[in-house]
């Protein structure tokens, strides 16, 4: 009776044991796989309106370059952008096709063939071309009321998708724990979508490297976040990019003031 009974015990310790780790590990995943519920998109709605507001512009198309290459000379290498989304560079973001060709005037002629991989790119790209923007939006133009809502919050889910992958795909359990719930550091990596996912590793390579130091406090992660915009390129040692410095010396000026 008495081995039956230890038996018993270890049996019902081992199940113990068993939902405990499990509900930990549920913890665990709940707290990476949060970044897809209603909530965190509803913040990643406000950080679209506020990288539009103090970073990205409105439209931008080839054909500006080329009727004024002095006034656009350093837009060479964009496409036709618009909220900070490129149709040449972030071609991937909206189409299946692998893109016709690396010249931005070239590939103009190609746009029309490819196809779309996702509703949203092809309702964003689809009502630009429908109006013909190239030809009416001027630089910057930011359109305003429903159209300018409808777009910001298409923008928003074109880019979302890619925002998960990389926070996944490159920073630490412990990383991710943090900035999750950092409305500044949650900015920082979220801006970094816009970015492209090689600035993404890098900046999430400093903060991973600065935790593992023991560095875990909000206000010295940011200092390493901007530092990683502003002090080196995406190399260690390197010399920082020129427009990767700008917006990061422009964030250090509201990114202790970022809220949601």
């Amino acid at each position: 009776m008495k081995k039956n009974k230890n038996i018993f015990f270890f049996i019902g310790g081992a199940i113990v044991l068993f939902f405990l780790l499990r509900k930990k590990k549920q913890t665990t995943t709940t707290m990476i796989t949060n970044l897809n519920d209603s909530d965190y998109w509803l913040k990643f709605l406000k950080i679209t309106d506020l990288v539009i507001k103090k970073l990205e512009g409105g439209y931008f198309h080839p054909n500006m370059r080329t009727a004024d290459p002095v006034k656009f000379g350093a837009y060479h290498r964009s496409g036709e952008t618009m909220y900070g989304l490129d149709r040449h560079a972030g071609h991937s973001l909206y189409y299946t096709d692998k893109r016709k060709s690396d010249d931005v005037l070239t590939n103009l002629r190609y746009i029309p063939t490819y196809k779309y991989n996702n509703l949203d790119s092809a309702e964003f790209w689809g009502y630009i071309d429908k109006i013909g923007a190239k030809d009416v939006w001027n630089w910057n133009y930011k359109p305003t009321g429903e159209i300018g809502n409808k777009l910001r919050i298409l923008a928003s889910k074109i880019i979302f998708p890619q925002f998960v992958k990389n926070f996944n795909a490159f920073l630490t359990p412990q990383a991710r724990a943090i900035v999750v719930n950092s409305p500044a550091l949650l900015f920082h990596f979220s801006y970094a979508t816009w970015n492209g996912s090689g600035w993404f590793k890098k900046f999430a390579s400093d903060i991973n490297e600065a935790i593992k130091k023991g560095i875990t406090d909000e206000n010295s992660l940011i200092k390493v976040a901007i530092n990683s915009r502003t002090k080196e390129g995406l190399k260690k040692g390197s010399e920082p990019n020129k427009l990767i410095k700008q917006g990061g010396e422009k964030i250090a000026t509201f990114i202790n003031e970022i809220e949601f």
